[in-house]
């Protein structure tokens, strides 16, 4: 049964705590001391001292006048001038009631913006001229942090440097079959190569100029190519989409297919140092799964409940086992184990991410904004 808690005030420090109503001592919750509860709380000093002079001799008057009319009954009112009860003047009394100390404020448990991640460049507009994006829906950095955004359709890729100043521009071919020219993502190797996944096709260009370096050809049976994700030694993993199929494909650092693992519908993907595939799922129950660089599953979390990794679409992993995740409630970091860590604050909605070597996180928005965040200690 629960007992109702009736609020004392401490006799040390006039701070209120609540009593059960049966033990006979209670300790503050404010200055930690303990007191006997029926003890009277502090005075204010300046009630017992000259500072309250005012106070103490207009209550000694009062008190006086009582002491009269006790002793003197009916006689009394002629002394006040022979008037009833009822027409005496009403005497002022001025109270001084016990001042309240200040509580202390109590530590707060919540990071700060800062300490997740703070927003340290921004840039980008929309439109179709250089520097310009539309519809960008892809982004990468290399070694240097110079920046690669693809338009959706358009078939443009653009540079930038780490300042987010422009550098070139080109004009992917379509696909010779289809006529495609939809860009689902692009990375880069370790080798200043560029791999751009167009629908159907994997092509290569230097990074240093935009210039062509070569095409892996899809095939439509067995490799329509539709999105990218790179590791450090230049594996790579990417989506085959066509034909009624939808697999997830593991190829060495030439494009070549190596492993197929079948039925993994997909929204996007990632690879971390070890060359583990981090997939977000199109229709399944979990939200995310993992896969080592063998193909085996290692892992699978998250649900349409879980709030921190519902609606999971755009991934990205850095080097110390933090994956970050674009979902219903925002840009999220979770743990190698998919366990939340934070929510990035202030994050616009998101098109495409991308980590550093130097652990630096960048989001392409849905408002063509680029946008480069230092992770906080929390994140450290």
């Amino acid at each position: 049964m629960n007992v109702p808690l009736r609020e004392v005030l401490c006799t040390h420090c006039g701070a209120p705590c609540q009593w059960d109503g049966d033990a006979p001592n209670i300790t503050c919750s404010y200055c930690k001391r303990s007191f006997l509860v029926g003890q009277p709380p502090p005075v204010n000093p300046a009630m017992q001292s000259g500072g309250g002079g005012g106070s103490g001799v207009m209550i000694f008057a009062i008190v006086g006048a009582v002491l009269l009319l006790l002793v003197c009954g009916g006689g009394a009112f002629a002394f006040f001038g022979l008037r009833s009860p009822s027409s005496v003047p009403p005497i002022a009394v001025t109270v001084t009631t016990p001042a309240m100390p200040a509580m202390p404020a109590m530590p707060s448990t919540a990071s700060s913006g800062s300490d997740v991640a703070k927003e340290v460049l921004s840039f980008g507009d929309e439109g179709n001229g250089a520097g310009q994006l539309t519809d960008a829906r892809a982004i990468t950095v290399d070694m240097d942090e110079d920046i690669y955004v693809a338009d959706y359709d358009t078939a443009r890729v653009q540079k930038f440097d780490p300042s987010g100043k422009f550098q070139w521009i080109i004009e992917v071919p379509k696909n010779s079959m289809s006529g495609d020219k939809n860009i689902w993502s692009l990375v880069v190797d370790t080798k200043s190569t560029l791999w751009v996944a167009r629908t159907g096709d994997l092509l290569e260009f230097a990074s240093a100029d935009g210039k062509t370096k070569g095409t892996v050809k899809g095939d439509y049976d067995t490799t329509w190519f539709q999105g990218l994700a790179i590791g450090p030694t230049g594996n790579m993993a990417s989506f085959h989409s066509a034909a009624g199929d939808t697999d997830l494909l593991l190829l060495e650092p030439s494009g070549k297919v190596k492993k197929r693992i079948k039925n993994v519908s997909g929204k996007s993907l990632a690879m971390d140092g070890a060359n583990n595939v981090y997939v977000t799922l199109e229709y399944a129950d979990a939200n995310i799964e993992v896969y080592d660089a063998t193909g085996n599953l290692k892992t699978r979390f998250g649900s349409k409940k879980d709030v921190h990794t519902k609606g999971a679409g755009a991934i990205a992993v850095d080097g110390k086992g933090h994956i970050f995740i674009e979902c219903d409630e925002g840009l999220n970091a979770l743990d190698a184990g998919g366990a939340y860590l934070a929510t990035i604050p202030k994050a616009p909605p998101v098109r495409s991410l991308a980590v550093s070597a130097k652990g630096n996180l960048f989001v392409l928005s849905n408002a063509a904004k680029v946008i480069k965040y230092e992770l906080g200690p929390t994140l450290k």
